[in-house]
């Protein structure tokens, strides 16, 4: 593998942080906008619920590569979706939902879980400490 150049990963983890930052606003304006939906598959939603929080736990973990600041954006993207549960609740269109707040924590526990086992796997090689 190619080793980067001097800065570029630096130069990476900015553009991960700002594509969260960006992301975070967009989950939050895509979850309380009045969205006129068609027919939905049985779990569609609740997927939709884990993938967007797994992604989200994922350009944390590549913005924010400490592991000790990650894991607690992990915790504070776990509040994060609890807050869009509420605020869903104060509106007529959306309603609060235990189970959708489950699937974002479903979704972040997949990533987190993955990027120790990634962690474990480069640690064995040599290439970082785990």
């Amino acid at each position: 593998m190619p080793a980067w150049p001097e800065g570029a990963e630096a130069g990476l983890r900015r553009a991960f942080r700002v594509l969260f930052a960006v992301a975070l606003v967009l989950v939050f304006v895509g979850s309380v906008l009045k969205i006129a939906v068609g027919p939905e598959f049985r779990f569609s939603d609740k997927v939709q619920h884990a993938v967007a929080f797994f992604l989200l736990a994922a350009l944390a973990q590549l913005g924010y590569a400490q592991r000790g600041l990650a894991a607690r954006l992990m915790l504070a993207l776990l509040g994060y979706g609890l807050f869009i549960e509420l605020v869903q609740a104060l509106l007529p269109w959306r309603e609060f939902s235990l189970l959708d707040w489950a699937a974002d924590g479903l979704g972040i526990a997949l990533c987190a879980a993955l990027a120790h086992r990634l962690r474990e796997r480069r640690a064995a090689r040599g290439a970082v400490p785990p």
